[in-house]
């Protein structure tokens, strides 16, 4: 077998990983290779699990591929030394972003340009860093603040938990019951030395994230599908789906310690993703088939999505409304409401807002944040 450092590039050493792919029986084609191409010269390389994950998206179709896949890419690209660095003139590097497809976008590559937010981002340091990621768009963070951001959002949400803990467990003390405490001090002479407070029954709450990963939501989805792995691993009464033209229950999917198996499996299983915007349908499949096992009436049911809905918007109203009846709350999160000036003016959005009783965003990791002030009702 061929060794990526028998090539005088990187670019050809990706090429040949694809004919080595091929060689072994696994169905490659051209639009793979340029898949792959694009995938590492978005700088998924520079990570050697995004790298991996990346790589095996594109070329896994079943399960006996992705063991011929792992022998193969072990032995062409880890065997000896580490991954070479590209040779390539960088004359054309402004022509090198391309725009994401499907499985490029599963696997977290987008536009990774250098905006002015991006390099204004590295002259900051420490604290300043982390508040400047926190507050940049999900659609134009740059490789380096990605990986800095899945660092961050992991202490973040641990944080968040524990508040939530603390502040609930203080709520479930319960009040004073005046009452009880005088009749309990009447020995005492009537001074209040002993007080009775009320017991509060501790309710098990669960929180439902529904995720539209639609072809329009396709800078957002995949930062949002992070944050709901990290949410999972703090949260233990979560179920969590997927939606565009399909509904698709991806909790048992997001149950792996490290972030890159539950992003390989729901690749591999969410063939809905980056297609079209059904929501009204996938509401309507959900209260049909899940809803009376996931909505108890103490249910934070969560809707991440931008709201384009291309169904009629009568199906969409009554689905909402059901599912309103079933949850305690329900919170829609559209990434579209922290851009300037927008307007909750297209169809769907309009349909639901009148069923919601919270109305977000989810452009950014601190929008993201303000749910703990909700979570700790729910």
């Amino acid at each position: 077998m061929d060794h990526y450092s028998d090539y005088s590039s990187f670019s050809e050493a990706l090429v040949g990983f694809s004919q080595e792919t091929r060689r072994y029986g696994l169905h490659s084609g051209i639009q793979c290779t340029k898949e792959t191409v694009a995938s590492a010269l978005e700088g998924l390389w520079l990570d050697k699990d995004q790298f991996c994950y990346a790589l095996s998206a594109l070329f896994c179709h079943s399960e006996e591929d992705k063991e011929t896949f792992v022998k193969i890419y072990n032995r062409y690209w880890r065997q000896r030394g580490t991954r070479i660095n590209d040779k390539r003139s960088n004359k054309n590097k402004s022509t090198l972003v391309k725009q994401s497809v499907n499985s490029a976008v599963m696997v977290g590559v987008g536009n990774t340009g250098h905006t002015e937010d991006s390099v204004d981002s590295k002259t900051t340091t420490g604290s300043n860093s982390k508040e400047t990621i926190k507050k940049t768009d999900f659609s134009k963070l740059n490789i380096i603040q990605e990986k800095e951001l899945e660092i961050l959002s992991e202490k973040l949400v641990s944080e968040m938990s524990l508040r939530i803990k603390r502040r609930r467990k203080k709520m479930l003390h319960g009040q004073i019951d005046l009452g009880q405490s005088i009749r309990k001090n009447l020995q005492r002479g009537g001074a209040m030395i002993d007080l009775v407070k009320t017991k509060q029954k501790k309710d098990k709450y669960r929180l439902l994230i529904l995720l539209d990963v639609s072809g329009s939501m396709d800078k957002y989805s995949f930062y949002l599908l992070k944050f709901l792995w990290t949410l999972k691993h703090h949260f233990k009464q979560i179920e969590a789906f997927t939606f565009s033209t399909s509904l698709l229950r991806i909790t048992d999917l997001l149950q792996s310690k490290h972030l890159s198996t539950s992003l390989f499996h729901v690749s591999q299983t969410a063939k809905h993703w980056s297609s079209g915007t059904k929501i009204g349908e996938c509401l309507k499949d959900f209260n049909e088939h899940y809803a009376k096992r996931y909505l108890n009436g103490n249910t934070l049911t969560l809707i991440l999505s931008d709201g384009l809905d291309t169904g009629e918007p009568e199906v969409l109203g009554e689905a909402i409304h059901k599912i309103k009846l079933r949850s305690k709350k329900l919170v829609w999160l559209n990434p579209l409401k922290g851009m300037q000036g927008y307007e909750p003016i297209q169809m769907g959005m309009k349909t639901a807002l009148p069923s919601l009783h919270h109305f977000g965003s989810a452009h950014n990791f601190d929008s993201l944040l303000e749910l703990e002030n909700i979570l700790i009702h729910a």
